[in-house]
């Protein structure tokens, strides 16, 4: 149920959420990278290309756009919902992924939350095209 300021119900933002997360997962482990751990995030923000094995270039630049994705999805449903059902979808999103994948992208970490990097987000001067 939407409230009339959400544009989006609590169901419609976990279905976006995994949906973002899984695809993110998905291009991780097609690329041989371990998402979660750490610095692996701020590395394929950056654009380091070094973690990404021959061939998968372009999944590589699919997963960071994706990363971007990740960042703007989570920065508009703590905006539409309120900090506090935000987190909420997210530990829900974050519990079914983990079942579903695994430790395939390394470590378990708090998230794919910008933890490693600050609250910011991903870094100024990055930017999902460049």
């Amino acid at each position: 149920m939407t409230t009339p300021k959400q544009r989006h119900s609590h169901d419609e933002w976990t279905r976006t959420t995994e949906d973002v997360d899984l695809e993110v997962a998905q291009l991780a482990i097609m690329c041989h990278i371990r998402l979660l751990e750490p610095g692996v995030i701020q590395r394929v923000l950056d654009n380091d290309l070094s973690l990404c094995r021959d061939g998968h270039e372009r999944g590589f630049e699919q997963l960071r756009g994706m990363l971007y994705l990740h960042y703007e999805v989570h920065r508009q449903l703590a905006e539409e919902l309120g900090p506090a059902d935000a987190a909420e979808v997210v530990a829900r999103v974050r519990a079914d992924l983990l079942q579903r994948i695994g430790h395939q992208l390394g470590a378990p970490a708090n998230d794919l939350s910008p933890g490693e990097r600050g609250a910011s987000g991903p870094s100024s001067g990055s930017s999902p095209h460049g």
